[in-house]
């Protein structure tokens, strides 16, 4: 084998590596998100806690979404919150009359322990039976 043959296999080599390497290195797409959906959640102006605990996709961390499946006849706010101490992570999310459109909650890290809280806007009365939808 000459030395040329010699320099343009190793060469090959060398990118081989890299590329294979790269694969390890490089961040993987969009997590996965996995969809729960709340049946029948009551909401007064007094916030309240939904039963359930949720953890953020162990497939990634990523964004904590809500949005209602029925239509809302009331304005409510919905938060995500922590497990152990109803702390809010991010930011409560506003959602108007007749939206059912996806609302970010928060960013979380993988297999965060969260808690779904929320309420009807000041002076607008109860809502019953809705159902919703968190995406984590």
């Amino acid at each position: 084998m000459d030395r040329r043959s010699r320099r343009a296999g190793g060469r090959l080599r060398a990118m081989a590596l890299v590329a294979a390497l790269a694969g390890l290195v490089l961040p993987a797409g969009a997590a996965a998100q996995v969809p729960s959906d709340l049946t029948d959640w009551n909401l007064t102006e007094t916030t309240s806690t939904w039963g359930s605990t949720y953890h953020v996709s162990s497939s990634g961390g990523g964004p904590v979404q809500y949005r209602w499946l029925d239509t809302p006849a009331k304005a409510t706010v919905v938060s995500g919150n922590s497990c152990s101490d109803l702390s809010l992570f991010g930011s409560p999310a506003t959602i108007a009359i007749n939206d059912t459109t996806y609302k970010l909650l928060f960013t979380g890290y993988t297999d965060l322990c969260f808690r779904l809280r929320g309420r009807t806007t000041s002076g607008s009365g109860s809502m019953v039976n809705h159902d919703g939808r968190v995406s984590r």
